[in-house]
């Protein structure tokens, strides 16, 4: 009988190990999902189900320590919301011209959310994932979720780390029912139930030990991969070439992200390359295994857009509240553009339904935004938002150590203009 219960426990160990849930999902509340043409599998049907549910308790055990409003279930705390244009590039390979990449050349408006990765608001100098959420406005074709309503957008969701913790959805929503519970590490390592999940508790180690001086600084990526006209891809956003960061940063304040980036937004602007990594035959790129990195030598990453940070203010209370009620969903968006694998369709349902809940909780109007105002339909001064860069003398006016005006007047910077 002993014999029997220690192959039980390392069999349950094994399993969980595998991947394999060795108990039902069987959701408590009477969801209903509004599924409009996705092929999910009754199993998946009933994870999702608890994953919406456990979302939406993260929420409320988030609000009885961050206070109000409700926030969402992770990425908690935004760092600053702000303006920006989306850049399609000129030469994007012609097999990659579809949804928003469709039209060469052509720029769109965007909002940008940075914030740190946990359910709690918490210091930015502790350790966490950062996550930046880039919402595309303005885009054109046939919305690939209906039931995602309002202005047309195109989001496309990062954290600062290649690879997730979970590798699917069955991960997802074990996961998920312990940390509804504030039990962090359970799911990856417990002695009852017996669990084991080395790779994914270091995968999780990394996402969350990571310490940053400003949210402009890391490179960001997709985790999840995608299909954009048929290709299978996974994308990322890499500071442009030549962008500095801060230096010796005071982290003293515990926004201090915040007020790095308003530092810098003030005189500076910040640019992004806007890249993508596409699958490749023969290449270990598995679908859905959210868990492992897609090599960079089997197939690098190929900038096709960029993002845009003009200098700007974002830090005030009306832009701040804007940010709160902004819905980030990977499903938002258009043409031949398909979140796939088992983790992107839950995050579909999941997200959606958690936003709804954290609105209706808040009293909170739920729209997506079609231009860089507030309101849709309104005018707005966008000049009040917007600072003009400024060259800092001096600035050279010429590379010819022998250039002279004609009238021999002064060449000092202090005398010069353009």
């Amino acid at each position: 009988m002993k014999k029997c219960r220690t192959f039980l426990l390392v069999g349950a160990a094994l399993l969980s190990c595998a991947g394999v849930s060795a108990q039902p999902y069987e959701s408590k509340e009477d969801i209903e999902l509004p599924l409009l043409g996705m092929n999910i599998s009754e199993q998946e049907q009933q994870a999702i189900k608890q994953a919406i549910e456990f979302g939406r308790e993260i929420s409320r055990i988030a609000e009885t320590q961050n206070g109000l409003p409700y926030r969402r279930d992770a990425h908690a705390k935004a760092t600053g919301c702000v303006r920006a244009t989306f850049s399609v590039n000129g030469d994007i390979p012609e097999h990659l011209q579809h949804s928003i990449f469709s039209e060469p050349a052509k720029e769109y408006e965007a909002w940008i959310r940075f914030s740190n990765g946990d359910m709690v608001v918490q210091a930015d100098s502790k350790p966490d994932a950062r996550g930046m959420a880039i919402k595309v406005m303005g885009v054109e074709g046939d919305k690939i979720a209906l039931e995602l309503k309002g202005a047309k957008t195109q989001d496309f969701i990062m954290t600062n780390t290649p690879a997730f913790f979970n590798r699917n959805v069955y991960d997802y929503v074990e996961d998920m029912y312990y940390l509804s519970k504030l039990q962090r590490t359970k799911w990856f390592i417990s002695l009852f139930p017996p669990r084991l999940h080395p790779k994914l508790l270091y995968r999780a180690i990394q996402t969350v030990s990571g310490k940053i001086d400003s949210p402009l600084q890391p490179q960001y990526f997709s985790m999840l991969p995608y299909s954009l006209g048929g290709t299978e891809l996974k994308f990322s956003t890499k500071a442009c070439p030549g962008m500095t960061s801060p230096q010796n940063v005071d982290k003293s304040n515990q926004d201090y992200l915040t007020e790095v980036m308003e530092e810098q937004l003030s005189t500076n602007g910040a640019c992004f390359d806007f890249m993508v990594q596409e699958k490749v035959a023969g290449a270990h790129m598995p679908i859905d295994d959210a868990s492992v990195i897609w090599k960079e030598k089997d197939s690098p990453f190929v900038p096709i857009a960029r993002v845009n940070i003009p200098p700007q203010s974002f830090t005030s209370q009306e832009q701040q509240n804007f940010c709160e009620n902004l819905s980030m969903n990977p499903w938002h968006g258009v043409g031949e553009w398909e979140p796939i694998g088992s983790l992107n369709r839950a995050r579909r349902l999941v997200y959606n339904a958690v936003s709804v809940y954290r609105h209706e909780r808040n009293e909170a109007r739920r729209e997506e935004p079609n231009s860089w105002c507030f309101k849709n339909g309104e005018s707005c001064d966008l000049k009040q938002y917007f600072h003009e860069a400024k060259s800092q003398w001096p600035l050279p006016m010429t590379f010819d150590p022998q250039w002279r005006p004609i009238d021999k007047s002064s060449t000092t910077a202090e005398d010069s203009t353009y």
